[in-house]
C-alpha cells in the first residue's frame, strides 16, 4: 500500500477523541466512517461533530460551506465489520489494554490484508496492544492530543513489527491531514509528551501538597512564564535562547548538575558530555543574536494578543 491508496478511513470510537480525529480526516478530503457501540453513543458523536463545526464557523476557521462539506464526508455505524472495510483505521476507544487487544484482534480478522490499523493510545504500547495480530507490519500508534481536531501535534510510533513503509505512510498521512507528526524512535509507555507532562505534574502536585503555593498561583505562574514561551521554544530551545550554553563552568555546574538531583548513570554522562560541548542545539553560536531577535518579536506579538492591558 502507498499513501495514495488510502481513500477511506474509519475511526473506532466516536467519543472525546474519536470524533475530533474523524473531523481532521474529513476536513482534508477523506471519506470517514465513525463506528461506535450503539445508537446512543452514535448520537452523542454526531452532536460533538456538529458543535465543533459550529465553533469553527463562529471563529472563522471554516466557512459554513466548508463545515458542511466536512460533515458530509463523515458517516456513522454501529457495525464493526462495516468499519473494517477501510484502508486506514484509527482505534480511539477507552484506554484499557484488554479492550484494545480484543478490538485489534477483531479488526485483524475483519480487515482486508492491506489495511493499516493504528491506536490513539496515550500510554499503552503496540507490542502489548497488537501482541496477537497477524499483520505486525501494518500496525502503529498515532497519539493525538485533546482536542484532536485543534491541537496540531500527533506522536507517531511503531510497534516491534511495524515496517518502515507502514511507518512512513502513517507519518505522511498525518502531514497530508495537516497535523504535525512527532516521531517517537523507541517504544516506551507514555511516549514523549505525556511522560514530560506527568513529570511536571508530579512536581506541581508536590509543591501544592507542601504548601509552597496555592493551586491558583502555581497555575498562574505556569501560564505566564514557560507556558507563555512554549509556542516558540521547548526545553532544548530554551537552553539555546537563554544562552545557558555560554555560561562559565563554575556557574553551570551547581545549577545544572546538582549532585542530589540525578544519579550519575550512563544517560547522565551522555547528557553532561553534550552540555560540555558548549554549543546550542538548534542554531550556530554566531546566529544567537538573530535567534534572540526572532524570539522577542514573536513574544511581543503574543503579548499583545494574550495580555493587551500590560
Amino acid at each position: 500500500m502507498n499513501l495514495e491508496d488510502i481513500k477511506k478511513v474509519s475511526v473506532i470510537g466516536g467519543g472525546i477523541m474519536g470524533f475530533g480525529i474523524a473531523i481532521n480526516f474529513a476536513r482534508n478530503g477523506y471519506s470517514t466512517l465513525i463506528q461506535d457501540l450503539n445508537d446512543e453513543t452514535v448520537a452523542r458523536s454526531k452532536q460533538l461533530v456538529q458543535s465543533a463545526m459550529a465553533l469553527f464557523v463562529e471563529e472563522s476557521l471554516l466557512s459554513q460551506a466548508q463545515a458542511d462539506d466536512t460533515v458530509s464526508r463523515i458517516s456513522w455505524t454501529t457495525d464493526l465489520a462495516e468499519a473494517a472495510q477501510s484502508d486506514f483505521i484509527t482505534e480511539a476507544i477507552v484506554e484499557r489494554l484488554k479492550d484494545k487487544q480484543d478490538l485489534f484482534n477483531a479488526l485483524d480478522n475483519l480487515c482486508p490484508p492491506q489495511t493499516i490499523i493504528v491506536s490513539n493510545t496515550s500510554g499503552l504500547v503496540m507490542s502489548e496492544i497488537g501482541a496477537s495480530v497477524q499483520r505486525q507490519d501494518k500496525v502503529g500508534v498515532t497519539h493525538y492530543f485533546a482536542p484532536p481536531h485543534i491541537v496540531p501535534g500527533v506522536e507517531v510510533a511503531k510497534g516491534p513489527g511495524t515496517s518502515d513503509q507502514t511507518y512512513q505512510i502513517i507519518y505522511d498521512l498525518m502531514k497530508k491531514t495537516k497535523k504535525v507528526p512527532i516521531q517517537v524512535l523507541k517504544e516506551k509507555p507514555g511516549y514523549l509528551i505525556n511522560r514530560i507532562q506527568n513529570a511536571m505534574g508530579a512536581e506541581v502536585h508536590r509543591l501544592w501538597i507542601e504548601g509552597v503555593a496555592t493551586a491558583e498561583e502555581i497555575e498562574l505562574g505556569m501560564k505566564t512564564t514557560f507556558g507563555f514561551r512554549m509556542p516558540h521554544e521547548g526545553t532544548f530551545g530554551h537552553y539555546d535562547l537563554a544562552g545557558v550554553w555560554r555560561w562559565p563552568d563554575d556557574v553551570m555546574t551547581p545549577w545544572r548538575f546538582r549532585p542530589d538531583a540525578e544519579p550519575v548513570d550512563e544517560g547522565t554522562k551522555k547528557y553532561r558530555a553534550r552540555m560540555e560541548e558548549k554549543k546550542p542545539w538548534f542554531f550556530k553560536p554566531e546566529e544567537f543574536d538573530e535567534a534572540m531577535e526572532k524570539r522577542d518579536r514573536e513574544y511581543v506579538r503574543r503579548l499583545k494578543v494574550l495580555y493587551p492591558d500590560l
